[in-house]
């Protein structure tokens, strides 16, 4: 194993339990064609409660309540997941992209404690509609993979002869998401996990992680 496949597995390791499985769900969402994003919902310890990702480009039986309308992304189905009686007072939503309009007050409507995000919204810095300055992402390589994924999804579900225009904005806006997008293999992962689709990537991403942070100080 190379320096950066243990670095990666240390780094995993290391990342809070909802984190982890916010972006494996993202990944799921991705390797079946859909939109890559994943949601968790925590209790006041931290420990995930109901979960869900993006199922709103999706047909067929599937684990969210919204599948295939409009309504599925996956902090919808994560919150559809929770049961009335809960306190979601002390709770975290936590999300691997910025919330939409509808999702940020679904979890205010629905008492939220704490929304928790690891990428700023794709759609909303394509529109110029956003900066993404409260993503919390921990470690800076979990935003590029979660804002990567996202690309991904949609480049893949494009129907053009050329890239999506969120993909070639991006190239202008968050150049190193869109570097570490074209570094991957072209086309939907084959990989079984996130952890196996990103070990061996994971030296250029940290290399890109450091130049997006050098650029976003000056």
């Amino acid at each position: 194993m190379s320096h950066g496949e243990h670095g990666f597995d240390t780094e995993w390791r290391a990342a809070p339990e909802p984190l982890r499985r916010a972006l494996a769900l993202a990944y799921e969402a991705l390797a079946a064609g859909g939109l890559a994003v994943g949601a968790v919902l925590t209790d006041a310890d931290g420990k995930p409660v109901s979960e869900g990702r993006n199922e709103a480009y999706e047909e067929g039986p599937g684990a969210g309540p919204l599948r295939g309308t409009p309504l599925a992304h996956a902090e919808m189905n994560a919150l559809g997941a929770a049961r009335t009686g809960w306190d979601l007072g002390t709770a975290t939503l936590w999300s691997t992209q910025e919330p939409c309009s509808m999702c940020a007050a679904a979890a205010e409507f629905t008492g939220v404690g704490r929304v928790r995000y690891l990428a700023p919204d794709p759609w909303a810095l394509s529109s110029g509609n956003g900066a993404g300055g409260d993503a919390d992402p921990g470690l800076p390589q979990w935003l590029l993979v979660a804002n990567t994924m996202f690309l991904r999804s949609v480049a893949v579900a494009s129907d053009g002869s050329g890239e999506p225009s969120i993909l070639t904005h991006h190239r202008t806006v968050e150049p190193e998401t869109a570097a570490f997008h074209d570094s991957l293999p072209a086309g939907l992962p084959t990989a079984a996990s996130p952890e196996d689709w990103l070990r061996p990537h994971w030296t250029r991403l940290t290399e890109l992680s450091a130049a997006r942070e050098l650029r976003t100080l000056r």
